[in-house]
């Protein structure tokens, strides 16, 4: 065998070989994303949670972006366009930041902690979606240095403020940035090796594509443990209303305690008999003053009438009482209900 057909053959094998290890990693990568979508999708519909649904998106437009970058949705989607892969893969890139800070925002409850930082995951939500929109009128050459830059800032930034977030007391902010910096890198090294300034591998190459199978699992932890806080925070919620529920049932007891003992009053119990005997006001007036004790000459001194007075209107109470002393009076006050 020549030196030439031997080197033919050993290139071929060198060849066929990155070629099964590079579909290995991509078949990884699909297969952890496409769960990871459907999985938390699922989350989703289950938990009515916002942020599942944006990590949805971000998943979706991650394996978008993958698939054009390595020119295989051309063979699936638009297999008459081969030279689409080569222009939608900035559009599906850009939308997928989109999703993925607002995925940063909401996970790390930014708006609500730190408005500061949430604004500027806005910024680069924006910047995203203009990135997107110019992809569609201008070309690759135009576009990619400001693609390039954006990826530069935007991914290193989810980071700073995952780290920013664990500072200031969010504990799940570790279990999201453990799980960002795999993919991060694998970004960053991509976009520095599309600039020319890293040299060409098949680590390199697949860099996105090892980051984010790593990333899906590592998230899935962070993921896991917001629907562990969630689950404390609603049964610290259900605590605090079997609480208020039982302070409310004994104010209602102590309402109607209260109301009980006013009904017991000797007011209360004087008015009564004044409305079933037909007493009148002055008459309802002095039969108080006999209930609290006093003698002919108090109760005329209290409301300002003779003895005379005060005399005539108790033998009117007498009569009215159907008694005879003033200590039936007593016992009728007590006992008549």
């Amino acid at each position: 065998m020549s030196f030439e057909a031997t080197q033919q053959i050993s290139n071929t094998t060198s060849f066929k070989s990155e070629t099964d290890l590079r579909s290995l990693l991509l078949g990884i990568f699909f297969g952890f994303m496409i769960v990871m979508a459907i999985y938390n999708l699922l989350l989703y519909f289950s938990l009515k949670d916002k942020v599942y649904l944006l990590y949805v998106g971000t998943v979706i437009f991650n394996i978008l972006t993958t698939l054009a970058i390595n020119g295989i949705s051309g063979q699936f989607f638009w297999p008459n366009q081969a030279d689409l892969d080569a222009i939608i893969y900035v559009t599906f890139a850009g939308l997928s930041m989109f999703f993925s800070s607002r995925f940063t925002s909401d996970f790390l409850h930014l708006k609500k902690r730190h408005k500061s930082l949430d604004k500027l995951m806005w910024v680069i939500a924006y910047l995203s979606l203009l990135l997107t929109i110019l992809s569609l009128f201008l070309t690759v050459k135009q576009i990619t240095p400001f693609g390039r830059w954006l990826v530069l800032l935007s991914f290193p930034s989810y980071i700073f403020v995952a780290i920013v977030s664990y500072k200031k007391g969010f504990k799940s902010a570790k279990f999201y940035l453990i799980a960002w910096i795999p993919y991060v890198l694998g970004l960053i090294i991509r976009t520095m090796h599309g600039a020319g300034w890293l040299p060409t591998n098949q680590i390199i190459l697949s860099s996105i594509e090892l980051g984010g199978a790593l990333e899906v699992v590592l998230l899935s932890f962070a993921l896991a443990d917001r629907i562990k806080r969630l689950q404390k925070e609603n049964r610290k919620i259900r605590t605090q209303l079997n609480n208020y529920i039982s302070k409310v049932l004994k104010l209602e007891q102590e309402a109607k305690f209260s109301t009980t003992v006013n009904e017991n009053s000797p007011e209360v119990k004087i008015e009564n008999i004044a409305k079933k005997h037909n007493l009148t006001e002055r008459e309802t007036d002095i039969l108080l003053q006999i209930s609290l004790g006093k003698n002919n000459q108090k109760i005329a001194d209290e409301l300002f009438i003779s003895i005379n007075t005060v005399k005539y209107h108790t033998r009117n109470i007498y009569e009215k009482l159907d008694v005879n002393k003033r200590t039936e009076i007593t016992s009728k006050i007590l006992f008549e209900k």
